[in-house]
């Protein structure tokens, strides 16, 4: 067997999660044996089968059978930041990173096809990309706060809001059109982490001076949940970060947090791993460590 059940920590996470409000009911954990691949972030497939991961010893993004552990290279140089799979999970939409002459840095997107290795560039070489955005088989890429929408399955492009980052600023475009929406004011504003639900009413976000938090698409606030990092939606009511803390020099702690918008929160996992970088794909959490592990929450709703 290459996944490996940790029944002992998921034991203890039980005895944690009685402490907290119940969001999820949590099953097993499981290590995925990555066979001796340093692992930095994963990002679930929708279907909860694969994960892109981007790794501590090159710049390449590789694909991670979730099953067996078995891997392949996917690029040789791209990021995991803002990476977004199509919902049938046959198609990843990445940033891949260029530096100039003058060592600039410079970003590209890209649409790969996970089974065949097929790519397609979606947005060249920029230093004014704000952010990314998938729903179905349509990507949009927000551009200098201008946005490009492509339909990778050919039929008529639909525009869904996309949050994106901009000077510190969090700007949303809906209908092709970006705005500055900073729902904390726009002094001393840095945001972090944006997307929008999977309903499109809603974005989360990190604020540095708020922590973090859900708004409206008007910017109204809905929800605070204290210093939670990376958060990602995990249904429209609800989304799992990670609470970490560090000494300066390296993470001393990290757990995986469930937060609903009632105002509950759950604990998934305990002191026996630094769990860092969630992502949710079907009835899973995945996270990273930063002793290059990688594991699975198995949960239900």
């Amino acid at each position: 067997m290459l996944m490996k059940h940790f029944w002992l920590p998921a034991l203890m996470l039980a005895m944690a999660v009685t402490a907290s409000a119940q969001v999820l009911n949590v099953g097993s954990i499981e290590r995925v044996n990555v066979n001796g691949l340093s692992i930095d972030q994963a990002v679930l497939s929708p279907d909860g089968t694969q994960a892109v991961v981007s790794l501590n010893t090159s710049d390449a993004l590789r694909v991670v059978n979730l099953a067996d552990g078995s891997h392949r290279q996917l690029t040789q140089n791209g990021l995991t930041h803002d990476l977004r799979w199509t919902a049938d999970s046959k198609t990843v939409v990445y940033q891949q990173p260029s530096y100039n002459q003058k060592h600039l840095r410079y970003k590209e997107v890209k649409a790969v096809d996970v089974a065949t290795g097929t790519e397609k560039t979606l947005q060249k070489a920029t230093r004014t990309l704000n952010g990314v955005a998938v729903q179905g088989q349509q990507v949009q890429v927000v551009n200098n706060k201008k946005v490009k929408a492509t339909a990778l399955d050919g039929q008529k492009v639909a525009q869904a809001p996309v949050a994106s980052v901009s000077y510190g600023h969090l700007m949303l475009t809906v209908n092709g059109k970006t705005t500055q929406l900073d729902p904390n004011g726009s002094e001393r504003c840095s945001y972090l982490w944006p997307s929008v639900s999977p309903d499109g009413t809603k974005v989360v976000y990190f604020d540095v001076n708020k922590g973090c938090q859900v708004c409206d698409l008007q910017g109204n606030v809905l929800a605070s949940f204290g210093q939670l990092h990376a958060p990602a939606w995990l249904d429209n009511n609800t989304i799992v970060a990670m609470n970490d803390i560090d000494n300066g020099e390296v993470f001393t702690s990290s757990a995986i947090i469930a937060a609903n918008l009632q105002g509950q929160q759950q604990v998934l996992t305990d002191a026996s791993v630094i769990a860092m970088y969630p992502s949710v794909g079907a009835d899973k959490i995945g996270f990273t460590t930063p002793t290059g592990e990688m594991y699975i929450i198995n949960v239900t709703r």
